[in-house]
């Protein structure tokens, strides 16, 4: 079953963190299983049912049929056409209510990480490289309102940062959103916020990011302004 399994996370265009994100599951659960050639706990197979609606479950478990399911729907009533039309992919991000980032360093904060994602954001054909979402807070980023929420890409590599772009930086001491420029064994972290005090001095000013102290990194890939829970969200790209 973890072989089939294998086969549909990679027709689905996916990695295999992805789809244990997808379902939420633990980070490599997903992964181990299809490694060792184990079974995965039978509440999963619900779970993966309700996400994935184009997958057989039957053909999952036994290996009949086809590994995706048609839908045949009526096109044209008059010439009783039928066509078959595949169920859309949704685009789940994860969102983590109880992880946020703040513009500044006036409230420097570390949360802890979640176990699990507050809930989905199905983003539709927006933010498809997207690995996780998370609260924003404070004015020094003009571009991102307090309290919207963030989607998210994580860097692998830290060498792979574009100078100038938007990113949220994660340290045991804090995590900031902010402008990055490489300087070799440090990065200067800008805001996008200008403001100054009387004397003419940034309110936000420029600050040094040590590289060996970084946890994390992230791109910014864009700005999720959700109104209510569970209702329509409004994006900013």
């Amino acid at each position: 079953m973890t072989e089939r399994l294998d086969q549909f996370i990679k027709n689905q265009a996916l990695s295999v963190r992805s789809f244990e994100m997808s379902i939420g599951a633990s980070d490599g659960m997903i992964r181990r299983a299809i490694k060792n050639h184990t079974d995965i706990q039978s509440k999963w197979l619900s779970v993966i049912a309700d996400n994935y609606p184009n997958l057989s479950i039957d053909w999952l478990l036994t290996g009949r049929g086809s590994m995706l399911k048609s839908d045949t729907v009526l096109i044209d009533e008059q010439e009783m056409k039928e066509k078959e039309v595949l169920p859309a992919k949704k685009n789940l991000i994860p969102f983590y209510e109880d992880v946020s980032t703040i513009g500044g360093l006036n409230d420097r904060v570390a949360n802890t990480d979640p176990s699990s994602p507050t809930e989905w954001i199905d983003a539709g054909d927006w933010f498809p490289e997207a690995t996780a979402a998370i609260r924003h807070y404070g004015d020094s980023m003009v571009e991102y309102p307090s309290g919207s929420i963030l989607a998210l890409k994580h860097v692998n590599n830290p060498q792979l940062i574009m100078n100038g772009r938007n990113y949220v930086v994660e340290t045991s001491e804090y995590r900031v959103t902010k402008q990055l420029q490489n300087k070799g064994d440090h990065f200067m972290a800008y805001s996008t916020n200008r403001e100054t005090y009387p004397d003419g001095n940034l309110i936000h000013a420029p600050f040094s990011v040590p590289k060996e102290e970084i946890r994390h990194i992230y791109l910014v890939l864009g700005c999720v302004t959700k109104e209510y829970s569970n209702g329509a969200i409004q994006i900013r790209k």
